[in-house]
């Protein structure tokens, strides 16, 4: 097995050059990079990372932290935001360990799930998903000066980088494409009051009913539990909206599993979606392009996410200070059968 030895031996240079190709490749000549790196694949030479990356204090290695879901892991919103992160990892040659606890696990146990990466210096770095309003994984880590960036804002007084979509923005587009078909009674079936995301899209259905001039309507207010079954909630606040004085013609939706009970609960109550109700869901899942007729959906770049949330934090860690490290991105609202003029 070829030895660092071997390879600064037949590239003519120091131990210490070879050292720097591997570690600190800015500091070395890009003719003499070029040709160390060049023995080092003929040779098949592997770097003893455990030992090097003890020498520097570092791991090379960022955590992706997410609670667990009724969703399928399958699903885009999983597979094209992870594509995304893992692509830049390796592009910029770090390694990505995946990181999870239950839906129902207490905020003590959460908590330690941060405090293991954090004590045993395992990781680098970390990426925080589906933040909360008052996040106490941020709150940990900013106190602990961890390296993180985050899916999502938050509430605290911390600065921190981010990436997130502009969900206030998305929903209000939802509520005037909607009000432009003819709908007056717009409900909506929001995701969980805990989460940060859940509360810019609820503010965006107040805010486009607002610029429209339809009168907010609690009654046609829903937010799904943190515990609860998302698509049961769905269903059970259809059926419920259906049954009032003046039922609503129209519905958005903050979640692809909600949307999947909202039009259980239209199919249960003897209604049809596209034709009696128009739905508007967030998230362009798979399902959602093959129910009849489709459904019209807010799609994330969900790979573009992955990848600038993974940036940011691995500038962060190599010392880089960008000047834009909180990003906002647009959505973009997929027309399809499931809306129609009244």
């Amino acid at each position: 097995m070829p030895t660092i030895d071997d390879v600064a031996r037949k590239a003519g240079v120091s131990l210490g050059t070879v050292s720097n190709v591997l570690n600190n490749p800015e500091k070395v000549k890009p003719a003499t990079r070029d040709r160390v790196l060049k023995i080092i694949e003929e040779t098949g030479f592997h770097p003893n990372l455990s030992a090097r990356n003890l020498s520097r204090s570092k791991t090379d290695t960022i955590a992706l932290i997410y609670p667990f879901s009724q969703r399928r892991r399958t699903e885009h919103y999983y597979s094209d935001f992870l594509a995304g992160t893992t692509d830049t990892c390796f592009r910029l040659n770090y390694r990505l360990m995946l990181s999870s606890y239950p839906r129902d696990v207490s905020e003590k146990e959460k908590l330690r799930n941060y405090e293991e990466l954090t004590n045993g210096s395992a990781v680098d770095g970390i990426v925080i998903t589906r933040t909360e309003r008052n996040d106490s994984a941020i709150q940990l880590l900013s106190d602990r000066q961890q390296k993180f960036a985050a899916l999502g804002r938050c509430d605290l007084p911390i600065d921190f980088p981010w990436v997130d979509v502009d969900g206030a923005k998305a929903v209000r587009e939802a509520v005037h494409y909607l009000y432009n078909l003819g709908h007056r009674r717009i409900a909506y079936v929001g995701t969980p009051a805990l989460f940060t995301f859940s509360l810019h899209r609820s503010e965006g259905y107040r805010t486009g009913l607002e610029e429209v001039g339809i009168e907010f309507d609690e009654d046609l207010v829903i937010l799904a539990s943190v515990a609860g079954n998302e698509i049961e909630a769905g269903e059970n606040g259809m059926v419920g909206f259906l049954k009032v004085e003046a039922p609503p013609s129209a519905v958005i939706v903050g979640g692809g599993q909600l949307a999947i009970g909202v039009v259980n609960g239209i199919e249960k109550s003897g209604y049809r979606v596209g034709t009696d109700i128009s739905v508007i869901s967030f998230d362009d899942t798979d399902w959602s392009t093959h129910y009849s007729p489709p459904i019209t959906t807010i799609r994330q770049p969900l790979y573009e996410m992955g990848k600038l949330v993974a940036e940011l934090l691995i500038k962060s860690i190599a010392g880089e200070e960008p000047e834009d490290h909180h990003i906002l991105l647009n959505t973009e609202l997929v027309i399809r059968g499931s809306c129609k003029k009244v």
